[in-house]
């Protein structure tokens, strides 16, 4: 064959020469078991993790951040074979209950006395293989309270013993009304006003009598002529109908997991302990029961022992007119 100089030089150079001697290639060393141990346990847990990245576990916050008496709805999705085994919040258990889409949700609040901060809200899933935490933050900002400043006659500020005992009492036992934690829940969005009248005391109002600050205003006043229809907010269980010293004829229904809201100052009842309502049943009519200047609906709001804003609850789960 003719070089015509367009060759490659390799194949000029070996143009008639033999093929070079292959080398045999260098025996496999046995690679030890041990070097193996990160790759695979590497492998497992991607292969632990590939079903939530498919399908994510969700936990959401809505709203991100609230004011003291704030209160917030978590919705939860755990991925596919995964169980809620508990959701935590400033360390307490909070009560998830399922939810229509599949899902589960779950109230949260901040009392009165809560400080400002981000808190955790830690999330606990159990599932193939095996445990698994979220967190997200809630962030409680800080919130000032308008104050009332009032000059009363000595009699209307201290009470005599006998007087005291019984206001003692009273308090107690609304107390231990909002302290249960009933498993069934009777709430389902959205929740109602009561009355239809406007905030006369709004939630949180600092009231300093003959200039001795008092407790927080614990819920919301609303105005309401006497005899007013008073509606339940949503479905529950009267679990107390009582004569109050100073909140006069006052109710307290249970909607189930540690939610319960209060009606007071009422002129009369139209429901008895032990009785399940429905929301927006006529529970009695508004008053001037107990110690109050006019008649008027107190409302009020309990969640897991803490007392909240009764319009957060309102302008988070709705309520049409």
């Amino acid at each position: 064959m003719k070089d015509d100089g367009m060759a490659p030089i390799a194949d000029r150079r070996t143009a008639g020469a033999p093929p070079p001697a292959r080398r045999p290639a260098p025996p496999l060393k046995a690679i030890p078991f041990r070097a193996w141990r990160p790759a695979l346990a590497a492998l497992a847990v991607l292969a632990w993790l590939a079903p939530a990245w498919g399908a994510p576990a969700a936990l959401d916050v809505t709203p991100a951040e609230i004011p003291p008496g704030g209160i917030a709805l978590v919705r939860i999705h755990p991925p596919p074979g995964a169980a809620v085994r508990g959701l935590h919040f400033r360390g307490r258990a909070v009560p998830v209950h399922p939810a229509a889409d599949g899902g589960y949700v779950a109230l949260v609040g901040a009392g009165l006395r809560t400080p400002p901060g981000r808190y955790d809200l830690v999330l606990r899933l159990e599932g193939r293989p095996g445990r698994r935490t979220l967190k997200r933050r809630l962030r409680v900002r800080p919130k000032s309270f308008p104050a009332e400043r009032l000059k009363l006659p000595e009699k209307m500020v201290e009470f005599p013993p006998k007087v005291l005992r019984r206001v003692r009492r009273d308090q107690e036992a609304v107390r231990r009304a909002c302290g249960g934690l009933s498993p069934e829940i009777h709430w389902e969005p959205p929740f109602l006003r009561p009355v239809d009248g406007p905030v006369l005391s709004p939630f949180g109002l600092r009231r300093i009598l003959n200039g001795q600050p008092r407790s927080p205003h614990s819920g919301v006043d609303l105005r309401a002529a006497a005899g007013t229809p008073v509606r339940a907010a949503n479905a529950g269980r009267v679990v107390l109908a009582r004569d109050c010293y100073l909140s006069g004829k006052t109710l307290v229904l249970d909607h189930g997991g540690g939610l319960f809201s209060i009606y007071a100052h009422l002129a009369e009842f139209a429901v008895t302990a032990g009785q399940q309502v429905r929301r927006g049943q006529v529970v009695g009519r508004s008053g001037a029961s107990g110690r109050a200047t006019g008649p008027h609906l107190h409302w009020g709001v309990s969640l897991l022992g803490e007392r909240l804003d009764p319009e957060a609850l309102i302008a988070l789960l709705g309520s049409p007119r």
